[in-house]
């Protein structure tokens, strides 16, 4: 069910006694559709809603007392007879969210799950039992007023005896037991923000976030539990944190895709660019030009789509990699090693630190863009990227004729 062949799916899920109301705010527009307004999220993501049973009391809706009413033949009187349900435990409700997901949404590689309240103790129980190569895979979590750690106003329902109330009171086994799980795998979690609602009566605020986060992934809004799901306008806080969440996301699948463009396919001639002449005049051998185009190529394209932080971000890194070039470069030569060797060398150096001083948080640069960004720099009519002493701007212009 993939129509449109988008690769990340966006599914909403409600919380304890919710519905597909729970995203509407007072003019009937829905949290997804004024999503669904934003160019550039509408064109990276296909949204859903998750919708399960939940109910103060299934007491109505449970076997024995439809199967008195239909005795009594009620059901002709006030209708069609109704279907069989009962509230189910939330490991249930997370293994009724994984078939909906593989069912329903296996055409997508990925899912992000927005889930409100009670929902987010769904999403994190699924989330944490993902089996690797299931589809969609969870990609994003995005925690709108989730007791994490049990909710107070739930034992106020406890003489109801509601199996999900039980769940939600603070230390209940389950809860208690799956936030722990939560923190024990938080390296491995997917991308999350937690939106934490001011004025909160149900999920107090130490409740509203599982651990101890960074500033970038938590926000408090001015909202309560109901409103902080329904968001007024394009204005509201609570739209813009989602709002920008999904921005990043889409701008970070966009990149990921950039960096997937063939160099072989698009068989670029760099023949005459500055930094093959210069290795040429240095005698690189064949492969190691054929490695510094590729790479050459590969830091033009993300450079070329990047945005503006990410434009910053490259060319710190730019400096930190001519920094290590200069570095190795003036140790080698001292050496007296040749050209080639130098090339080699200063080759290493790069990769050796790649996961140490060249190390940085956008997972789309890989060692090949790094090394780019070198060769960037030699493709400059200068000698401030060289592989000998002995190359000259002159050798450069004359050979570039």
């Amino acid at each position: 069910m993939n129509e449109n062949k988008k690769q990340t799916a966006v599914v909403f899920i409600h919380g304890f006694t919710g519905g597909s109301k729970t995203w509407e705010n007072d003019s009937g527009e829905k949290f997804k559709d004024m999503l669904m307004g934003e160019a550039s999220i509408n064109e990276a993501f296909d949204f859903f809603e998750f919708e399960y049973y939940t109910s103060l009391t299934d007491i109505f809706d449970s076997a024995p007392v439809q199967e008195l009413l239909s005795i009594l033949r009620i059901p002709k009187i006030f209708g069609k007879k109704k279907k069989i349900r009962t509230n189910k435990p939330i490991k249930n409700l997370s293994e009724h969210l994984s078939s909906f997901l593989r069912l329903k949404l296996s055409g997508y590689s990925e899912v992000i799950l927005v889930a409100h309240s009670m929902g987010g103790l769904i999403a994190k129980d699924f989330i944490l039992n993902y089996e690797k190569g299931d589809k969609p895979k969870p990609v994003g979590f995005v925690s709108i007023a989730v007791p994490h750690k049990g909710s107070l106003s739930a034992q106020i329902l406890a003489p109801i005896k509601n199996i999900n109330a039980r769940e939600l009171v603070p230390l209940n086994e389950y809860t208690d037991s799956l936030n722990n799980r939560w923190i024990d795998s938080r390296k491995a979690l997917p991308e999350s923000i937690y939106l934490i609602a001011q004025h909160d009566q149900c999920v107090p605020s130490v409740s509203a976030t599982p651990f101890t986060l960074k500033t970038a992934q938590k926000f408090v809004l001015e909202h309560d539990h109901i409103s902080i799901c329904k968001p007024s306008s394009k204005d509201d806080m609570a739209y813009i944190a989602l709002k920008n969440y999904l921005a990043k996301r889409a701008y970070t699948m966009h990149m990921q895709s950039t960096t997937k463009i063939s160099y072989t396919n698009s068989a670029p001639d760099y023949n005459k660019e500055i930094f093959v002449i210069k290795m040429i005049l240095c005698d690189i051998g064949t492969k190691g030009i054929d490695d510094a185009k590729e790479s050459f190529f590969n830091a033009e394209v993300i450079t070329k789509a990047a945005d503006k932080d990410d434009q910053e971000m490259l060319l710190e890194l730019q400096s930190k990699v001519l920094s290590l070039y200069r570095q190795s470069y003036n140790k080698y030569t001292n050496l007296g090693l040749s050209s080639n060797e130098v090339f080699s060398q200063v080759h290493e150096k790069l990769l050796e630190e790649d996961s140490k001083s060249l190390e940085i948080s956008v997972n789309y640069i890989n060692f090949l863009h790094k090394k780019g960004l070198l060769h960037q720099l030699a493709n400059k009519l200068c000698t401030s990227v060289i592989w000998s002493d002995d190359t000259t701007i002159k050798d450069i212009m004359s050979y570039s004729k």
